[in-house]
């Protein structure tokens, strides 16, 4: 069967003249809203023929609006039975389906035949007539049909419309849905990518030094080692889960910190802020490292007497969707942002971080760039509590 027509046909998606309005669309389909909606349908009807009956000076008597809804209801629900006749129809027989559903079928032979049982059926039921003989009122048939063909042309036409814009905006949906998908995928194959790369060149510069101060500093070495360890342990533990929180990811830049300081000795400071109850928020993990990296890659270890780095995650409240927002600053008294010849345009750090937060966040993180005077100051903002975005 053509998949179009195949889609058309799947059992739940019945459609009904209504839904070319976008206000009955809300209601989900089903036999019940179908019969409700086309018990509307007659009352509209029965209203319009009324109406044009009294513009025309027609006298309309409670007896002539009885004939008229009686007409109206038979009609209206004669079409209703056939066309849900046709479509169970054409679900049952596949060969049969490309005929029964073809334009010709659905808006002229139904609704002309329609119109002659169900006239009929009112004639049966106000005179007592069990058949309708043409010649009697031929004109009038022909009429009343060319009316319904004409109107389910048009409905035919409104609710493929709205069939078209129903699967597009499906396909939309789906199409963004995978588009998500792919980058929070990229997202986390960049974060294994960067647990891969920055650990092992970590951990060389880091037992190199150890091995350097063994014997002339040897507490110094005792105390890069336990901090080793630490962020070694606090990494491993990162790698192993999806979810981190702000105090997960400050222990590493903590023990990082710690360690590059005992490596460059008074070339470095460092200091870390964070309450306890921002400290518990969820963050992504590896996501303030590369920050902090980039700030003693680029900025502190250039400049010859060295500087600060200074850590700063505060929690507050979005003024515009009273949403909580976790701001995060990191600061330095480096060089200033691609000041130095050696790091002038190496920005790969800060890409990879824009990327990561426009996959998980979309366009509910930023990220700026700041140049104080002296360094660089990078500030995050991201969504906290319940929205803050995890790597899945």
């Amino acid at each position: 069967m053509n998949p179009r027509l195949a889609t058309r046909l799947k059992p739940g998606t019945d459609y009904h003249p209504l839904q070319v309005i976008a206000f009955f669309r809300r209601w989900p389909p089903s036999a019940l809203r179908n019969l409700l909606f086309t018990a509307i349908v007659c009352a509209v009807v029965i209203a319009v023929i009324t109406l044009v009956g009294f513009g025309m000076g027609h006298r309309i008597t409670w007896r002539g609006l009885y004939e008229i809804a009686v007409f109206t209801v038979m009609i209206g629900y004669m079409q209703h039975l056939l066309y849900k006749l046709m479509i169970t129809w054409a679900r049952r027989s596949e060969r049969m389906a490309p005929i029964i559903m073809h334009p010709v079928s659905l808006g002229f032979v139904v609704p002309v035949a329609a119109i002659y049982v169900g006239y009929t059926l009112a004639r049966s039921l106000l005179a007592g007539a069990l058949w309708f003989n043409l010649s009697d009122n031929w004109r009038g048939f022909v009429f009343a049909s060319s009316i319904s063909v004409g109107i389910g042309w048009a409905v035919w036409e409104g609710v493929e419309a709205s069939r078209r814009r129903e699967v597009e905006r499906r396909e939309r949906a789906e199409l963004e849905a995978a588009v998500e998908r792919a980058d929070k995928e990229r997202a986390t194959a960049e974060l294994k990518t960067l647990r891969a790369q920055v650990e092992p060149h970590f951990l060389y510069n880091t037992l190199s030094n150890v091995v350097s101060l063994i014997e002339r500093e040897p507490r110094t070495a005792k105390h890069m080692t336990e901090r080793l360890i630490g962020y070694l342990r606090h990494t491993l533990d990162a790698s192993r889960r999806e979810r981190a929180t702000v105090g997960d990811e400050l222990a590493i830049i903590a023990d990082y910190l710690e360690i590059l300081r005992l490596r460059m000795g008074d070339r470095l400071s460092y200091a870390i802020a964070a309450d306890d109850e921002v400290r518990a928020q969820p963050l992504p993990p590896m996501l303030l490292q590369p920050l902090v990296e980039n700030a003693i890659k680029h900025g502190l270890e250039p400049k010859i007497e060295g500087g600060a780095v200074r850590v700063t995650v505060t929690q507050r409240a979005d003024p515009a969707t009273a949403t909580p927002t976790l701001d995060i600053v990191i600061e330095d008294s480096g060089l200033g942002f691609g000041a130095s010849p050696q790091t002038a345009g190496a920005g790969s750090g800060l890409d990879n971080v824009r990327a990561r937060l426009r996959a998980l966040y979309g366009d509910g993180a930023k990220l700026a760039i700041e140049q104080p005077g002296v360094g660089t100051r990078i500030r995050v903002s991201v969504p906290g509590g319940a929205h803050a975005g995890q790597v899945e």
